[in-house]
């Protein structure tokens, strides 16, 4: 079941790779041992559900993500709030 994105969420996502390999059964290099980066989401779109605005752990900035495009995974749903209308 896929979880659903909503504030509270820690997520990650990829910045980068430790290195990138060739081998003799592929026709170009891989990339290998992904770097993450680690945040909560504080936000979520109410235009675009799956574009997010995280606080990263890291350094405490805020970032723009979208699920589609930069592949965030979300690892714990924390607790979800009914908003009050």
């Amino acid at each position: 079941m896929a979880s659903k994105i909503h504030k509270g969420c820690l997520v990650r996502w990829i910045i980068d790779y430790k290195f990138y390999a060739a081998s003799d059964l592929s026709d170009g290099v891989t990339p290998q041992e992904p770097i993450y980066n680690y945040g909560v989401i504080l936000e979520v779109s109410h235009v675009h559900p799956n574009a997010v605005v995280v606080m990263c752990y890291k350094d405490g900035t805020w970032t723009l993500l979208n699920m589609i495009h930069d592949q965030f995974e979300i690892l714990s749903e924390g607790i979800q709030h009914e908003q009050k209308v």
